[in-house]
């Protein structure tokens, strides 16, 4: 009985649909490689038992490579050999990261959908966004399909050109959103916009709906979403800040000093009433592996959170959760003033007689 593979493999996968992989066998012990092209990135040996062998938990092994080398999507060759390292056979596993459980084909999905679970968000106005997709060998416009308000205060609608995207192998490209480019292609096209409403992008059977709020994000979040992408998720939110300072106290010649001090700095933030695709997508934030703040980029860790989902109308969904910088020195969360021209921006007025 030769080695052979048991399991079916399809030909595209997301991580968290590879389950265990058995292979028949008539050797004692065969040795398992994966290669990542020419990077060995892992190698077990695996005994026998009733001419039967079986690869556990590979999928867990492959999505903890892919967060450490920032992969997307990945074709990873998974070798047998004899226990001696003689070539029996390969199979392949054409990974896409996935860190939930997602019923669909992994490449029907990256035909019709962008990397999100998403397909319609609120953004602050003039806010920068981008997506991200897989392709193959696609080729096409990036269109924006524009809903604004014109000067005269009447709605009208328009569709621009972003790009023209082309490629030419398997991979992930990222489309950077920005309404100052789609304002000045609404211009330059002739029409009159006051401000952007909403739009809609599309690229080959791909769409994604944006809806422009003129209420400014209390809190945005850059994070790794379930498929290894970045995100950015503005939020309508209350922040309260908690200072913790802990130390010791001894005496000294008469002088009571401070040591082993040490400061616990930490942000909660109450968002405002989501909707129920936000709140599932907001999920992904609290488990994701990466998370910065969107306007400075320093990384933060989520140390305690609260999604509470409900399918009752009469009842918000909210989430609520703490954060921290990654980094143990405080930060001052304050902005400074750049310029020297003293520190009234109105004239003075004497308050008191």
């Amino acid at each position: 009985m030769a080695t052979s593979l048991i399991t079916e493999i399809p030909i595209f996968v997301f991580s968290s649909q590879i389950g265990d992989i058995e292979l028949s066998t008539d050797q004692a012990k065969i040795e398992i490689v994966v290669e990542d092209g020419l990077t060995k990135m892992f190698k077990t040996m695996l005994y026998a038992y009733n001419g039967k062998v079986s690869i556990v938990n590979i999928g867990e092994v492959l999505e903890n490579y892919m967060v450490a080398n920032g992969k997307v999507f990945t074709a990873f060759t998974v070798y047998y050999n004899t226990a001696e390292g003689a070539y029996i056979g390969q199979f392949n596993l054409n990974t896409q990261y996935c860190s939930l459980k997602l019923d669909t084909n992994p490449a029907l999905f990256g035909s019709y959908n962008f990397l999100s679970t998403l397909t319609a968000k609120r953004v602050p106005r003039n806010a920068i966004d981008y997506i991200w997709l897989l392709h193959g060998q696609d080729s096409g416009e990036v269109k924006a399909h524009c809903v604004y308000e014109q000067e005269n205060g009447e709605v009208a609608n328009k569709t621009v050109t972003m790009r023209r995207l082309i490629t030419d192998d398997l991979g992930v490209t990222q489309i950077i959103i920005n309404q100052s480019q789609l304002l000045m292609l609404l211009r330059s096209g002739g029409a009159s916009v006051s401000k952007l409403l909403s739009f809609a992008i599309e690229f080959n059977n791909r769409y994604f709906t944006y809806y422009v709020t003129d209420k400014e994000a209390d809190a945005s979040f850059v994070f790794k979403n379930c498929f290894n992408v970045d995100e950015i998720a503005y939020f309508n939110a209350i922040t309260t800040t908690t200072t913790k300072v802990n130390r010791s106290t001894a005496v000294v010649g008469g002088r009571h000093l401070f040591y082993d001090q040490s400061v616990d700095k930490t942000y909660e933030v109450e968002s405002a009433p989501l909707t129920s695709d936000e709140a599932y997508w907001v999920e992904q934030l609290l488990m994701s592996h990466s998370v910065r703040l969107n306007d400075t980029l320093h990384d933060v860790i989520i140390t305690d959170s609260t999604c509470e989902i409900s399918d009752n109308d009469e009842q918000l969904n909210k989430v609520k959760f703490t954060w921290q910088f990654a980094m143990k020195t405080p930060h001052l969360m304050k902005s400074f003033r750049e310029d020297t021209n003293g520190i009234f921006t109105e004239p003075y007025n004497q308050t008191f007689n």
